[in-house]
């Protein structure tokens, strides 16, 4: 993602600021991905953010979507347009990175989605070295995104520990983000197994 945000960058001839604050536009009725991730991530969100353009698909990033708009404080008038915007959006992508462990809005907005809608997963960016996501706490129990092999996005289950401590891996293991998206009766979360322990 890094390297898609420097080509995007070097062929507009402009640092990664100036592309996102050029990519800034009116506000849509509409969005089929709500981005959620933090700005100490700028040149891994333009990167995600043009794959997921490029692909067609409508996203909501705030600072590209809504430049003006004040995030470092949390207020009730920020807080009521981030809740309108994910209205408006099918589906909310966790963008995971170094970056979002320290975001006042991110957990808030993963909440928020899970109760209202659901089609809620994690976009996990992994280092160079990493060939694995494994969802850190709670991420953990969220489906993630994943390039399949054509380049599509894929929504893929993620692997848990059963109550015994045995890795359980469940059918359908994955399904393409478009018909998770369009019909989310299943949304690939992993299924309780056993109760509660006493």
């Amino acid at each position: 993602m890094r390297a898609r945000a420097r080509r995007r960058a070097a062929a507009q001839g402009a640092t990664v600021e100036e592309v996102l604050s050029r990519a800034a536009r009116q506000r849509s009725a509409h969005y089929d991905i709500f981005l959620s991730q933090t700005i100490r991530d700028a040149e891994i969100v333009l990167g995600v953010y043009d794959l997921l353009t490029s692909a067609g698909y409508k996203v909501f990033c705030d600072w590209i979507e809504a430049p003006t708009a004040d995030r470092s404080q949390v207020t009730p008038a920020n807080a009521a347009f981030v809740r309108a915007t994910m209205g408006v959006s099918d589906s909310l992508l966790f963008l995971d990175t170094e970056g979002a462990v320290q975001s006042l809005w991110m957990c808030w907005e993963l909440g928020w989605f899970d109760a209202a809608k659901g089609t809620v997963g994690v976009l996990p960016v992994l280092e160079e070295h990493e060939r694995y996501y494994r969802g850190r706490e709670f991420l953990g129990l969220y489906p993630y995104v994943e390039l399949d092999e054509e380049g599509g996005l894929k929504v893929v289950r993620p692997v848990v520990a059963g109550p015994s401590g045995v890795m359980m891996f469940e059918a359908p293991n994955s399904r393409s983000f478009d018909s998770w998206r369009a019909d989310p009766r299943d949304f690939m979360r992993p299924r309780v197994v056993g109760g509660l322990g006493r």
